[in-house]
């Protein structure tokens, strides 16, 4: 199961991941964005590290959570990425999602 979080302010942003595997495995990280960037730019920048963690460490199967409801429905196919960047991370995600043998968020 992957938690991803994403946050930002008037100073830059963040993101928080929770890995956890088989046999009560847990990975957490934190990064920490050297540049402004929206909440839901975070809370992408957030998934996509959490993916490339997940992939990296061989998961197959990726059960997902995260409490961004728009990246959520852009996800599932219900919102269309209105906004260019956020065009280009539904993309990048899309695609990381694609290696996985199942995958819900």
């Amino acid at each position: 199961t992957l938690y991803v979080d994403g946050s930002s302010n008037s100073k830059g942003g963040g993101a928080g991941i929770i890995l956890e595997g088989p046999n009560q495995v847990t990975l957490e990280q934190s990064l920490k964005f050297g540049f402004k960037v929206m909440n839901n730019q975070a809370e992408y920048k957030a998934l996509l590290a959490g993916l490339r963690l997940a992939h990296d460490l061989g998961a197959r199967r990726v059960s997902c959570n995260s409490d961004s409801k728009l990246m959520v429905e852009q996800l599932s196919g219900t919102y269309q990425a209105k906004d260019v960047l956020l065009q280009r991370y539904f993309h990048m995600a899309s695609h990381q999602i694609s290696s996985f043998d199942e995958f819900t968020i």
